[in-house]
């Protein structure tokens, strides 16, 4: 490949892949399972995807048209100025001898899915879910602000929680839909229950082979940033099923939009702490 068809591919997402779901709903810990392997580059979130995303978006839907008409500047011209944007602020590590593809982890990537995939069209997905209660309940431990220092409603109010979740939840099941063939959902449950077979599966969507040292990630340091280190020390640990079901005191405040979309995502009743203790969970 030469260097301007190089430049073209991965102007057009060619080894990005784009991971986002409701916030703590696991992309760390996706990151810290994908990131041993020796041709995956996984680092922490930037934030820039959903933003530029949602810009060209607006500009394509609201200027667009004018720019064509006065300036001569064409759909296609922009998508193309937007994406290598982008993918110039972001694409540095698949420069790294060995790196071939780059996984971009901002949670609020999963906002953007539809506008990323239409901007860059190679580009590919992954998106993680987790029983919406469990969201939830990590969410409302959270002491995230607005600009004015006031709490935001999702991390002080448990129905705007779980709205929340159903919100984004939603958004991301209509991208699945919208970009069929280029995404992966996988859910937080089977990263901590069954990480091989999990990661074997998303390695196989991403062309490669699932590697032993992947799930030797503690031993592993690497370096966090903003939301990320809300995490800490906990991303540092081995997995544990202990925080699946953690939410089930909020069982009882799900609405019925909530509900069904549990229910879509196969989330049932969850069983209460002491039902989990005897049925072997840790």
């Amino acid at each position: 490949m030469s260097d301007t068809s190089g430049a073209a591919a991965r102007r057009d997402g060619a080894g990005l892949i784009f991971a986002g779901g409701c916030p703590r709903s696991g992309l760390t810990v996706l990151r810290r399972l994908i990131e041993p392997h020796r041709h995956v580059h996984c680092g922490p979130d930037t934030g820039l995807p959903p933003s530029i995303a949602m810009q060209w978006q607006n500009f394509a839907r609201e200027l667009g048209p004018l720019h064509a008409r006065d300036f001569d500047l064409g759909a296609e011209d922009m998508r193309q100025s937007m994406a290598e944007l982008l993918t110039g602020m972001i694409s540095a590590p698949l420069d790294t001898p060995g790196v071939e593809v780059l996984v971009e982890k901002t949670s609020l990537n999963v906002a953007a899915f539809d506008p990323l995939g239409r901007l860059l069209p190679q580009a590919r997905f992954i998106h993680v879910v987790r029983d919406g209660r469990d969201v939830a309940n990590s969410l409302l431990a959270r002491d995230w602000r607005d600009p004015q220092g006031r709490p935001f409603l999702h991390v002080s109010d448990p129905g705007a929680a779980l709205k929340y979740w159903t919100d984004l939840t939603g958004i991301g099941l209509a991208a699945e839909r919208s970009l069929a063939g280029r995404i992966c959902r996988v859910r937080y449950e089977d990263l901590v229950t069954r990480p091989k077979a999990t990661m074997t599966t998303l390695m196989t969507f991403l062309g490669f082979k699932f590697e032993p040292a992947q799930l030797h990630f503690a031993t592993r340091r690497i370096e966090l940033h903003g939301l990320e280190h809300d995490s800490v020390p906990l991303i540092n640990q081995p997995l544990t099923r202990r925080r699946a079901g953690a939410g089930s005191a909020l069982d009882g405040q799900v609405t019925a939009a909530t509900r069904q979309r549990l229910t879509e995502l196969g989330y049932g009743p969850q069983a209460t702490a002491g039902k989990r203790r005897r049925n072997g969970w840790r």
